[in-house]
């Protein structure tokens, strides 16, 4: 009887996936494209597949597993397909998520992390190396030293290192939010020791029998590897190269065959389709490279749907899975400027009231510039919040890949407004007025309740930039329920819609209202009834077209698709002021 592959949710290592009979989706046949260059950086999302692939990188150079190459490759692409490179090299490891980035042991903290993993080299390779070298590095109690002195010990000899780091910029990422930009220069800057390991890599891979032979590191974002070694001139940065779009994450169709697999074998009971348009809804959508447009899915969140529905007649109660969310406070200091919000706010607020923004992805940039448009949009794209999605007059569209990621970037724009503002809303209160809506058609109290909350905002914000703001408090607030998912300038028969309300019907098949809505803004010096009536026609005209649209009918489940009803709504404000809230019949 054939046993049953476990699900490798949560587990980046690559031995006990293919040892333990678990499902592993091959990434081994880019091992020949990374080879082409020796020094490589590349970026990704949290929780995207990172720590697995360098695993299985490790298992694939390790000299000390030459031996169970067959053993460890088995149905793999390059079991059939090996390199001159395979089993070649001595691997010293890093993952810097272990290091405490408590600013008063940081240092401290680096540097036993760092001895304990190159002892553990020394211990592993002990066979390779010299035992007064062995004895020798053991006592220096600095990284950096530590690495110079294994590094002058081995110039010259046949046997070379691959040194492979894991989240490079994670400690770092939480000092710059916690403690700011100084104490983060202090480590990456002059006399810096995480600049000074960096020195130290690159003297490693310089000169005539240089021992780092290969360097592969992995992390989040280009800041603190443009801080630390002035772009990684050291070597490329793969991140967006299109040969390289899907080295991390699921394409479409190992989507497909994964939820295929366990339906074939009956521990996957729910409906296949249903489940892949969930996945792609919500997990997919990711494009890393403009000159290669596929789309990528969340390694972490597609195994963590099929663990939660894993021989279960529902799919999980949330789906959402907390490990792929970035706290706000690794962006609050990127966004407010002395507890106000500067213009990288703005251009988060940009993003989800005009579905996406055009910029240039610069690939390198100091923390210094975080506040240059072009820099932050790129900080958004590294860290997963907006995705490539094709080109515009010469620069890159970029857009909000899935509705997981539109969830987060709504939390962070509340989490903005609560930093600056004191911005605490009664989410009991809400969320009942929202029910309202969505099962007796009741609206009123929801959308006077918010417009309460932003009239009172709106106060103490230095300025109001029309129907986009409103929008965003809006949408940022009926977010935090789960009755809806929340479109914005939805194409629907030839024009843009500004919100469709759309039940979760997955999770709440019993909803029975849906909505469509049209804001409008009127200056105050321009508001007056005439002004408002015509505001008002337009918005009619608009609501009328849209609801006409066949796709827009079927994906709503009304008539004849469906029993659902839609409410059709006008919302006009004047400032901060709601001045009308009225259903279109």
């Amino acid at each position: 009887m054939e046993k049953i592959k476990r699900i490798p949710y949560g587990v980046g290592d690559f031995e006990l996936i293919q040892l333990e009979n678990d499902y592993y989706i091959d990434k081994t046949q880019y091992i020949p494209l990374i080879e082409i260059s020796r020094f490589q950086f590349l970026i990704r999302p949290r929780r995207f597949g990172k720590t697995l692939f360098l695993s299985m990188l490790h298992s694939y150079y390790d000299i000390n597993k030459k031996d169970d190459f067959e053993k460890l490759f088995h149905d793999t692409w390059i079991l059939n397909n090996p390199t001159d490179e395979k089993n070649k090299y001595m691997i010293l490891t890093f993952n810097f998520s272990a290091v405490n980035p408590d600013i008063e042991e940081v240092e401290n903290s680096f540097n036993e992390y760092c001895n304990i993993r190159i002892n553990q080299f020394l211990e592993t390779y002990n066979h390779y190396l010299e035992e007064k070298l062995i004895s020798e590095v053991r006592t220096k109690a600095k990284a950096g030293e530590k690495l110079k002195l294994l590094s002058s010990g081995l110039q010259g000899k046949d046997i070379k290192i691959y040194i492979m780091i894991d989240e490079y910029d994670n400690f770092a990422n939480t000092i710059i939010s916690r403690y700011g930009q100084i104490e983060y220069q202090k480590l990456t800057h002059s006399e810096g020791f995480f600049r000074y390991f960096f020195n130290v890599l690159k003297e490693m891979t310089s000169g005539s029998g240089a021992v780092l032979s290969r360097l592969f590191i992995t992390g989040v974002s280009p800041i603190t590897m443009d801080d630390v070694t002035s772009g990684f001139n050291i070597g490329i940065n793969i991140t967006t190269d299109s040969q390289l779009n899907s080295i991390l994450g699921f394409e479409k169709e190992e989507v497909i065959n994964l939820i295929d697999y366990y339906s074939e074998r009956g521990v996957f009971k729910l409906d296949k389709n249903d489940t892949f348009q969930i996945m792609d809804e919500w997990y997919g959508n990711y494009v890393f490279s403009e000159n290669n447009l596929s789309k990528m899915y969340n390694s972490d969140m597609v195994l963590y749907y099929m663990t939660k529905s894993y021989n279960s007649n529902f799919g999980p109660d949330k789906l959402i899975d907390k490990n792929v969310r970035i706290d706000y406070k690794k962006l609050e200091h990127f966004l407010t400027i002395n507890r106000r919000l500067n213009g990288n706010f703005d251009v988060l607020e940009r993003i989800i009231t005009e579905n996406g923004i055009t910029g240039n992805l610069i690939d390198s940039f100091p923390l210094k510039e975080i506040t240059k448009r072009d820099n932050f949009i790129s900080l958004l794209f590294y860290f997963g919040l907006i995705t490539m999605a094709g080109n515009y007059r010469g620069a890159i569209k970029f857009k909000i890949p899935n509705k997981t990621i539109k969830d987060l970037v709504f939390g962070f724009i509340r989490d903005g407004y609560k930093s600056v503002y004191d911005f605490n809303v009664d989410v009991h209160k809400l969320s009942n007025f929202v029910a309202d809506m969505a099962y007796v058609g009741e609206y009123k109290n929801a959308f006077e309740f918010i417009a309460k909350e932003i009239e009172r905002i709106v106060v103490l914000r230095d300025f109001i930039d029309g129907e986009r703001v409103i929008q965003a408090y809006f949408m940022s607030l009926f977010s935090i329920t789960n009755n809806y998912i929340l479109e914005h300038e939805k194409e629907q028969n030839l024009g843009f819609s500004d919100m469709v309300f759309k039940p979760f019907y997955s999770r709440y098949p019993d909803c029975q209202f849906a909505y469509l809505v049209e804001f409008k803004y009127i200056p105050k010096k321009d508001y007056n009834e005439e002004t408002e009536e015509q505001f008002v026609e337009i918005a009619r005209k608009q609501l009328n077209k849209y609801e006409k649209d066949e796709k827009f009918k079927k994906e709503l489940k009304l008539k004849p698709y469906g029993n659902k009803q839609l409410i059709k709504l006008i919302v006009i404000f004047s400032e901060g002021e709601m001045k009308l809230l009225q259903e279109v019949v």
